[in-house]
């Protein structure tokens, strides 16, 4: 009896220790800010999230609302400024580096893109998307070797990255070099038979080569795929047009 009732007494000296926390004036001002966020409320949004700060400003899950709220409202100014007070509080997330250097990159600086999404690889080598946002704003700048370099390490290393293969493979076309763009998208069908926006990539390749037999077999691959995105109507009509060039240059005579 007298064990029983030492255990009973350690278990309420225990339970005295026990208590429940307070959610924090922040922490409810958070939640209602995250609600509104993902209501895409973001100018309200904004409002509760400031409101935050203000009860509590080390509170990092608001800055980090905040930021993104801005970003969808295209006020990448603001964004980046919160982003940079969160990591004067965090400097070990690569998340909030990647999403600085993102923001630059859509406010149309991408040279100070390049400093942050680097600093976001250094933290994590694991962040994929930072690398190909890396290798777009290298592109930006006039930096197409140091491009093409990141491509092609990304797909060596992480050739089920299909991203790599079809950003490449774009890239490639805007600097005219329409054969390897083609072998690239070639690369991806492999990966993914299903991966349309390569099909229409091969088209619009051998089209630009001048091979029109192939332009319209692959342009009809990318229709069978997706008949009805965005890109389908300059697809149907790019295949009529190249079947009058086909066969008049094929057959010398004109279809009407």
């Amino acid at each position: 009896m007298q064990i029983d009732a030492s255990i009973d007494k350690n278990l309420a000296k225990a339970a005295e220790k026990i208590s429940v926390t307070k959610p924090s004036q922040s922490y409810n001002l958070c939640v209602k800010a995250d609600a509104l966020r993902f209501a895409k409320m973001y100018k309200e949004s904004v409002q509760a999230y400031l409101q935050a700060i203000m009860a509590d400003r080390k509170e990092v899950k608001a800055y980090w609302g905040l930021a993104i709220s801005y970003k969808y409202l295209q006020n990448y100014k603001k964004a980046i400024s919160t982003l940079l007070k969160l990591i004067e509080i965090d400097d070990s997330n690569d998340s909030y580096f990647f999403e600085i250097g993102v923001c630059y990159l859509s406010d149309g600086r991408p040279e100070k893109a390049i400093e942050y999404l680097v600093k976001a690889i250094l933290i994590n080598r694991e962040n994929l998307e930072a690398q190909i946002q890396l290798a777009i704003a290298h592109e930006l700048v006039g930096e197409a070797d140091l491009s093409l370099m990141i491509y092609n390490k990304l797909i060596e290393t992480n050739p089920e990255y299909l991203k790599a293969y079809y950003n490449k493979g774009a890239m490639l076309m805007g600097m005219g070099d329409f054969m390897e763009a083609s072998r690239t998208f070639f690369q991806l069908t492999k990966r993914n038979p299903d991966y349309y926006k390569a099909y229409l990539g091969i088209a619009m390749s051998f089209d630009k080569l001048g091979k029109y037999g192939d332009a319209i077999r692959y342009y009809k691959k990318f229709l069978e795929l997706k008949q009805f995105s965005e890109d389908a109507l300059f697809a149907r009509e790019r295949v009529q047009e190249l079947k009058k060039i086909h066969f008049t240059r094929d057959n010398n005579f004109t279809i009407v």
